[in-house]
């Protein structure tokens, strides 16, 4: 297969850095949106883009498995229409991330929200939407338990220091005075909001993984032959035989 003929994003590599039959899976849409994912699609929405809020419906239904909600999900689609109570949790989320100063300042401030960008990395087509665009700065908005003892593992098993990475460059060109946020706020009660920046390094690594993952996309597509199904983690795997489970160095 000729890599010049795909285009990836940040979710399409993450999914490879798992393994090539996870990027499979995710560019087949071999997968359901979860009730947390609508959560955070419609608390995108509210928090960065609340004009769109007229493009989508709001029914008083107790639940999703109400007749008349099905009927409309048939006709407007997965995020076309929520039940007032799905509404209501994201627009609280949404009221809460704007109240906090630092970011309100930094969306406010913002010269582009939700900009879709396209960009080259290694000779591998990219795009993706970039939350929160400013002069000299770039972030992210997640929702998520933010707890700052468990926000770092977070961030480094979820790739979202290579997300922050891939779209600073795509705008900036790595480029070292550049800041990089997270915009963080819990979904469960009291819902704080954190703001966190990642250091140069965190984000220099996010982009030295992606570049690594990128090399072993292209190593793999091009023998890959656009139709068989990898085995789940055999590109890691040795050939018949076991992988090893070693102690990690932080427990030695």
């Amino acid at each position: 297969m000729n890599v010049s003929e795909v285009k990836l994003s940040f979710s399409s590599l993450k999914a490879f850095s798992k393994s090539p039959a996870h990027w499979v899976q995710y560019k087949r849409r071999e997968y359901k949106g979860s009730a947390a994912m609508r959560r955070g699609w419609l608390a995108h929405l509210l928090t960065l883009e609340p004009q769109k809020r007229l493009e989508i419906e709001i029914l008083d239904v107790a639940t999703r498995a109400n007749k008349q909600f099905k009927a409309a999900l048939e006709e407007l689609g997965e995020n076309g229409v929520f039940t007032r109570k799905e509404y209501n949790e994201a627009l609280n989320l949404a009221e809460r991330v704007l109240e906090h100063p630092l970011a309100s300042e930094l969306i406010r401030g913002a010269e582009k929200l939700e900009e879709h960008v396209h960009f080259s990395l290694d000779g591998v087509a990219f795009h993706g939407f970039a939350d929160v665009v400013g002069k000299d700065y770039i972030a992210d908005l997640k929702i998520t338990d933010n707890e700052p003892r468990k926000i770092q593992r977070w961030v480094l098993d979820n790739l979202y220091h290579m997300q922050l990475a891939l779209y600073g460059y795509s705008k900036f060109n790595s480029k070292a005075d550049i800041k990089h946020y997270l915009i963080t706020v819990d979904p469960n009660p009291p819902h704080g909001v954190i703001v966190y920046e990642l250091d140069i390094k965190m984000i220099q690594d996010g982009f030295n993984r992606a570049k690594l993952e990128v090399g072993m996309f292209k190593d793999w597509y091009r023998s890959w032959d656009g139709v068989s199904q990898p085995r789940s983690y055999d590109y890691y795997e040795p050939l018949n035989r076991p992988m090893v489970l070693e102690l990690p160095t932080w427990y030695k």
